[in-house]
């Protein structure tokens, strides 16, 4: 099945500053240590803010990483899903929907907070993968179910 994906990109900077300040889930590193793939919280990744909503459905939690791989499967009961994707370093990341993608979703790094949505048949979701291409690249990213106000 084809899948169509309408990525918006959001500029992020303004919310992690706001995110980063208010505390209000108590679960921040100490400002001296920066937050590891072990300690970010949901709304923090190593490399910036998901700009999850505060009480997101997720399908893939928030998963980070520094190369290439298969991403776990998940199943949709919606129609559609929504990634938000961050990417930090040299190159780019790319999302590849299945072994013979002819649309990928490339991220450049050091780009703002990309969001887009995967329109597909409900269903076991088996062939994801990040693509990694460059240097010192740190991406993060996770998929919620269905649509979500920004």
């Amino acid at each position: 099945m084809r899948r169509r994906v309408a990525a918006s990109i959001l500029f992020a900077l303004l919310l992690s500053a706001c995110d980063a300040g208010n505390g209000d889930d108590g679960s921040q590193a100490p400002a001296s240590s920066p937050p590891s793939a072990a300690t970010a919280s949901p709304r923090e990744t190593p490399g910036g803010s998901l700009a999850l909503p505060k009480k997101p459905d997720f399908l893939l939690p928030v998963t980070t990483g520094t190369s290439s791989r298969a991403l776990p499967v998940f199943t949709s009961t919606k129609k559609v899903y929504t990634i938000h994707a961050l990417c930090t370093g040299r190159g780019t990341m790319t999302i590849q929907y299945g072994p013979n993608d002819s649309d990928p979703s490339k991220i450049t790094c050091g780009d703002p907070l990309t969001i887009g949505r995967v329109y597909t048949a409900p269903g076991e979701q088996k062939h994801l993968s990040v693509k990694v291409d460059g240097t010192d690249v740190h991406w993060s990213m996770a998929i919620l179910s269905g649509t979500h106000s920004m």
